[in-house]
C-alpha cells in the first residue's frame, strides 16, 4: 500500500511538472493537475495537503533530478550531459523558467528558493571560475534556456554550451587562462 502512494505522489508531481510548465503555476488548477495524473482532486490535496506544497514537491524533484545529474563530473561534463538532459525533458526546462519568471518580482518562498539555488550554484562554479565567471556563467545558462525554449527546432543547447564553454577555456581539468596580450 505504501508503494502505491509513492507511486501516486510521483504521478501527480509529474504531471504538475507537465501542467506548470506549460501553463505556469498561476494558470495550473488543481483539478487539472489531478485530471492528468488520473486521480481526484481531493487525492492530490490528500498527499500534499495544498497545491502550494505540490510546488515545493515538484522544486525538490527538479533539483534531485538536476543534483543526481552532476556526480562526479568535470564542470564541462556536467553541462553538457545538463544540456542533453533538458532538451530531452523540455517540461522540466519550460517549468524551470516559467516559474521563476512568475515569481522573479514577487517577495515569495519561491523567489527565495530560486535566489538560493542561483547563489548555490555561482558559489559551486567560482570555486573553478572565479566569482565574476561563475555569475558570467550563470548568465549564459539562464539565457541560452531562453533562447533554446523559444526555438527549439532550430537551436542545438549542446552546442550552444560546447561552443561557450570552449570560448572560455572551460575544460574537463578545469579552466585554462585564456592567453593574455
Amino acid at each position: 500500500m505504501q508503494q502505491r502512494g509513492v507511486e501516486r505522489r510521483r504521478e501527480i508531481v509529474d504531471a504538475a511538472i507537465e501542467l506548470f510548465g506549460r501553463n505556469g503555476y498561476a494558470g495550473t488548477g488543481v483539478a487539472a493537475i489531478a485530471k492528468i495524473a488520473g486521480v481526484t482532486p481531493s487525492a492530490v490535496i490528500h498527499h500534499f495537503g495544498s497545491k502550494e506544497n505540490l510546488l515545493k514537491a515538484v522544486l525538490d524533484e527538479f533539483d534531485a533530478r538536476a543534483a543526481a545529474r552532476v556526480g562526479s563530473r568535470s564542470l564541462r561534463e556536467a553541462l553538457l550531459e545538463d544540456a542533453e538532459y533538458t532538451m530531452a525533458h523540455k517540461g522540466l526546462a519550460t517549468l524551470h523558467t516559467v516559474l521563476q519568471a512568475e515569481h522573479i518580482a514577487t517577495d515569495s518562498a519561491v523567489r527565495d528558493r530560486f535566489r538560493a539555488r542561483n547563489r548555490l550554484l555561482r558559489g559551486h562554479f567560482a570555486a573553478e571560475l572565479g566569482d565574476a565567471g561563475a555569475t558570467e556563467l550563470i548568465a549564459f545558462l539562464e539565457g541560452a534556456l531562453t533562447v533554446w525554449l523559444l526555438d527549439p527546432e532550430t537551436t542545438d543547447l549542446r552546442a550552444m554550451y560546447e561552443h561557450y564553454l570552449s570560448s572560455r577555456h572551460i575544460g574537463d581539468t578545469g579552466p585554462t587562462p585564456p592567453p593574455s596580450g
